[in-house]
C-alpha cells in the first residue's frame, strides 16, 4: 500500500512540477518585458500559485510517508503573488501592470530557488 501511494504522490508532484514551469514561462516572459493581457498572466499567476500549494502539499505527504520532516521555506512567495494577483485584480492600468511586474521581478530569486528546488526532486524521483 505505502509503495502505491508513494507512486501516487510522485505522479503528482511531477505533474504539478510540469504546471509550475508552464507557468513559470509565461510569468517571466512577463518579467522580462513581454506585455500580456491582464487575465492572461492572472490566470498564470493563480495556476503557478495553486499549484505550488499543491505540489508543497505532496513533497510534506512524501516525506511523512518516509518518516522524515521538510520545512517549506517560500511562505513570503505565496504573499508576492497574492499581492500581484490582488493589484491585477484591482486595475489593468500600466502602472498597475508596473506594480505587478515590480512585485514578481521581487520574487524571481526565490521563484528561481524554488523550481530549482522542483527540478532536482523531479530528477531524484524519476530515477
Amino acid at each position: 500500500m505505502e509503495n502505491g501511494t508513494e507512486a501516487k504522490i510522485r505522479q503528482d508532484i511531477l505533474r504539478e512540477i510540469q504546471v509550475l514551469e508552464q507557468n513559470y514561462q509565461i510569468i517571466s516572459a512577463f518579467i522580462s518585458g513581454s506585455d500580456l493581457d491582464p487575465s492572461t498572466l492572472g490566470n498564470s499567476l493563480q495556476a503557478f500559485k495553486d499549484s505550488l500549494s499543491r505540489a508543497s502539499t505532496y513533497v510534506l505527504a512524501l516525506y511523512n510517508l518516509r518518516g522524515q520532516r521538510i520545512d517549506i521555506p517560500w511562505e513570503s512567495l505565496f504573499s508576492n503573488l497574492d499581492y500581484a494577483l490582488a493589484a491585477l485584480s484591482a486595475s489593468a492600468s500600466i502602472n498597475q501592470r508596473d506594480m505587478v511586474r515590480a512585485t514578481l521581478a521581487m520574487s524571481k530569486d526565490q521563484t528561481q530557488q524554488v523550481l530549482a528546488y522542483f527540478a532536482a526532486l523531479k530528477q531524484s524521483i524519476t530515477n
